[in-house]
């Protein structure tokens, strides 16, 4: 690699010269920018490149070493190490740095009551939250999740199942880690009555008298859409309907335009349904264009719930009924959990799943005859 690495320190500051210049490289090896394999410049080189004393490089590789991000042989220059987060905890200095991570997969409108109720009960303290954007990909959120962690940040919510079954973690303790609408996670975590959410979506169309009511989804493997699927089978069964493979329509993503695809794909049916049900407020956005770009009339020729309840549900017309869930409250009891953490306190209950609720508007047909 280059000896000329992106660093510099500062003598006016009261931060030891060696904790500087070590800070630096940590955070240029866990970022990956001096990745596995990589060498150093030699002390000395290094120390005359910064304009400080040999000792002091010294002093910064061997804490490193100590962290286990380089090995140090003598005769040899100091070589990169693979970044093993599970004992992230070795350099932490045992002082609050006042300062929480969120790692969501991607800015969707689903989010934003999530990270007002973070920023809210975080400004309590106060304490400053780190945003981390992973796009849908566990290696990105794996990156930040590194990254938070080698800023010593006190905390970390995890939005969503963003991190793979399999991915090594921290130790338990600080950073606390609590994972948000993860079901399954292996940590506490604050989740949804999915289940029960797409039941009462599906159920309060049966009770219209639908007996076709076509279910959008992304992958159901995903940890919280398998539940959705099992409320919108549910409810079936307790109406004593059977489950028709071709009225459920699985889609790669959340997208509203996988929606209009999934809706497009149930209008064409020779049968097609005279309902639909979204496991989220943008696939049904997605469907409800599908629906009226055709001059089909919601709800009179087809009814549409979604499941979420985003603000966009209630400006449409007609307005989008719906199922709330606690974004919002789910945002505050993640960081309440993390501030249990932080406090050497374990949470009690380490597992919360929030209720939810139907929220009736205009596109069930609730003002419509109902169908016999």
């Amino acid at each position: 690699m280059s000896n000329d690495l992106p660093i510099r320190v500062d003598r006016a500051a009261q931060i030891p010269l060696a904790s500087q210049l070590g800070q630096q490289l940590t955070w240029l090896i866990v970022g990956g920018q001096v990745p596995e394999g990589d060498q150093l410049p030699p002390v000395r080189e290094l120390a005359g490149q910064l304009g400080i004393n040999l000792h002091t490089v010294r002093a910064a590789y061997q804490q490193l070493s100590n962290d286990g991000l380089l090995s140090i042989r003598r005769g040899r220059r100091a070589e990169v190490l693979k970044y093993d987060r599970t004992k992230a905890k070795a350099s932490w200095v045992d002082v609050p740095s006042f300062s929480i991570g969120a790692i969501i997969p991607e800015f969707a409108p689903f989010y934003e009551p999530l990270l007002r109720g973070i920023e809210a009960a975080a400004a309590e303290s106060p304490t400053m939250v780190f945003l981390c954007n992973a796009h849908d990909d566990p290696k990105a959120a794996l990156t930040y999740l590194d990254r938070l962690i080698s800023k010593q940040v006190d905390g970390i919510v995890v939005a969503a199942p963003l991190l793979e079954p399999d991915a090594a973690l921290p130790p338990p303790g600080r950073p606390g880690l609590v994972f948000v609408d993860s079901p399954g996670s292996p940590g506490p975590s604050v989740e949804f009555d999915l289940e029960g959410s797409q039941f009462i979506a599906t159920n309060h169309l049966l009770e219209h008298g639908h007996q076709r009511i076509g279910y959008i989804t992304p992958p159901r493997h995903i940890p919280n859409v398998g539940p959705k699927y099992a409320g919108y089978q549910k409810a079936l069964a307790s109406a004593e309907m059977r489950l028709e493979n071709e009225l459920v329509i699985e889609v790669p993503n959340f997208q509203i335009r996988s929606g209009e695809t999934a809706a497009s794909r149930l209008l064409d049916l020779p049968n097609p349904p005279t309902a639909i049900a979204a496991a989220s407020d943008d696939l049904a956005l997605g469907a409800f264009h599908a629906i009226t770009s055709r001059g089909l009339g919601i709800p009179d020729q087809v009814a549409l719930v979604g499941n979420d309840d985003i603000e966009m549900a209630a400006i449409i017309r007609p307005a989008l009924t719906t199922v709330a869930l606690p974004v919002a409250e789910a945002g505050r009891r993640a960081v309440a959990m993390l501030e249990d953490i932080i406090a050497g306190v374990s949470p009690d209950p380490s597992r919360v799943v929030l209720d939810t609720e139907l929220i009736i508007r205009e596109t069930c047909g609730c003002e419509q005859p109902a169908r016999g």
